[in-house]
């Protein structure tokens, strides 16, 4: 049976599905505790979820930020994916989804996506969807500096602006392991972000717009219906 895809709200969960993501983010992240995993989901506003036989093989929380210069922000939160489900677009098609919703309901404001990585693996999405996003090897110098207002802005007390990365003080959930593969933006995100094993996010920035979607971004989301149950 193929993976159904949702888009929900976190305070549509049933107990049930929270606790089963929470064992499967478990399963990959150590360090994450129950209240912390709990609280951070709360403060999201839409859910992408990944069901396989009706149980979750995946998930990502995202959030919509209003910055102070009229900017719209959709940050992506805790994203995990079973690995038995990870040849699938899914997650990948859902979110291009939420990127278009945002496109429609927001056409004159500046739209970006934000990312906190804490390994390869996410960082991968950024070449998957985008022409132009930063850090990359070749980084737009005014892309970085939105990238660092954007950082300071939502995590002031973590943001480390000489290394682009969050550092968390004290426990902080980190990647069990990640794919330690040799291709080209692999590299480059364990060179930015050598912190990775550590727990340490890198922060990247990808302009939300049709122009700077990509012909395989096109085809991940034309490939995926999700269901939105969203009120």
């Amino acid at each position: 049976m193929p993976t159904r895809v949702r888009i929900t709200a976190p305070e549509r969960l049933s107990p049930e599905t929270v606790a089963e993501m929470e064992a499967l983010y478990r399963r990959y992240y150590t360090g994450a505790t129950p209240d912390a995993f709990r609280r951070d989901l709360s403060q999201k506003d839409l859910v992408i979820l990944l069901l396989n036989d009706g149980s979750v093989a995946g998930f990502s929380t995202q959030k919509l930020i209003a910055m102070p210069d009229g900017a719209r922000i959709l940050f992506s939160g805790d994203t995990v994916v079973d690995a038995s489900d990870r040849r699938q677009f899914g997650l990948a098609g859902a979110f291009g989804h939420i990127m278009l919703r945002l496109i429609r309901d927001c056409p004159d404001d500046p739209r970006y996506w934000f990312l906190i990585s804490k390994g390869a693996r996410t960082y991968r999405f950024l070449p998957t969807f985008f022409r132009v996003y930063v850090p990359s090897h070749e980084s737009d110098p005014g892309l970085l500096r939105l990238r660092d207002a954007v950082a300071a802005h939502l995590f002031p007390r973590e943001w480390v602006a000489s290394k682009g990365i969050l550092h968390f003080s004290g426990s902080k959930d980190r990647l069990v392991s990640d794919e330690l593969r040799n291709d080209p933006e692999s590299v480059l995100f364990r060179c930015l972000n050598p912190g990775w094993t550590d727990g340490d996010e890198l922060c990247c920035l990808a302009p939300v717009s049709p122009e700077n979607l990509n012909e395989r971004a096109e085809r991940v989301i034309r490939a995926v219906e999700p269901e939105w149950d969203i009120s």
